[in-house]
């Protein structure tokens, strides 16, 4: 991409979010990653989101940026596997097995290691929406938004320094990823379809007692959350504390 006008002397990256309705673009400083622009863009209900996205990524708003690197972080169904235990070439059957009703090629399905927390995360991306933005960036990297999330939490989880298990729920307006690290290393991680503070209580008290968790004496660390979940929240778990993340 050509650089105009005063972008001359700056260095860009550019972030793409992907969601199940739409999308975002984040333009930010290479140098300390601060905001230069956003943009949400919603699907229409009748317009294929990979032509959205393409008609998006042309336009010369972006096009006046030269972005040293991009990146497209993909919400989608994800799956982590120890390190130990990964194996290239099961993948797609592993993630196939673990969600039967996608139905994904082999093509579609991708992994990441994230390596501070020992494990792979594997997910998945419509393959029409990855050519569409490596026609224009080539060098893009596809990163699960899910495990760049489980990522931020283990590094705050980090700083807690005991033996006891940590129970972190994520509230994003859609979804909700749960995590839990026991004595700093990933012991449970799942994301949530879900929009509403009933739910979000429900799935968050579900995984709660099925990980035998004591409401007297452990935590929850709530991140995003609104004032209602939050209250809720307090009345089965009295030491439910905001987390900024």
């Amino acid at each position: 991409m050509q650089v105009t006008g005063s972008n001359l002397h700056n260095t860009y990256r550019l972030s793409i979010r992907l969601f199940s309705d739409g999308f975002s673009f984040s333009v930010l400083y290479a140098s300390d990653n601060s905001l230069v622009q956003k943009e949400d863009v919603t699907a229409d209900g009748s317009t294929p989101l990979y032509q959205l996205l393409e008609k998006a990524l042309r336009r010369p708003r972006l096009a006046e940026y030269e972005f040293r690197s991009v990146e497209l972080l993909v919400l989608s169904p994800s799956t982590c596997v120890p390190l130990e235990y990964f194996r290239r070439e099961e993948v797609f059957p592993l993630y196939n097995l673990t969600f039967p009703s996608l139905k994904v090629s082999r093509n579609e399905v991708h992994y990441q290691i994230l390596p501070s927390l020992e494990v792979v995360e594997l997910f998945s991306l419509n393959q029409q929406i990855r050519q569409t933005v490596q026609a224009v960036y080539p060098d893009v990297e596809i990163v699960s938004l899910e495990g760049r999330a489980i990522e931020t939490i283990a590094n705050a989880d980090r700083k807690l320094q005991d033996g006891d298990i940590h129970f972190y729920a994520m509230v994003a307006p859609r979804n909700m990823l749960i995590c839990c690290f026991r004595e700093q290393r990933l012991h449970f991680a799942t994301t949530y379809a879900v929009d509403n503070d009933a739910d979000r209580l429900y799935y968050i008290m579900g995984v709660w007692r099925n990980l035998q968790m004591n409401e007297q004496t452990q935590p929850l660390y709530l991140n995003n959350a609104g004032t209602e979940l939050l209250n809720q929240a307090k009345r089965f778990i009295p030491n439910t504390i905001v987390c900024e993340l």
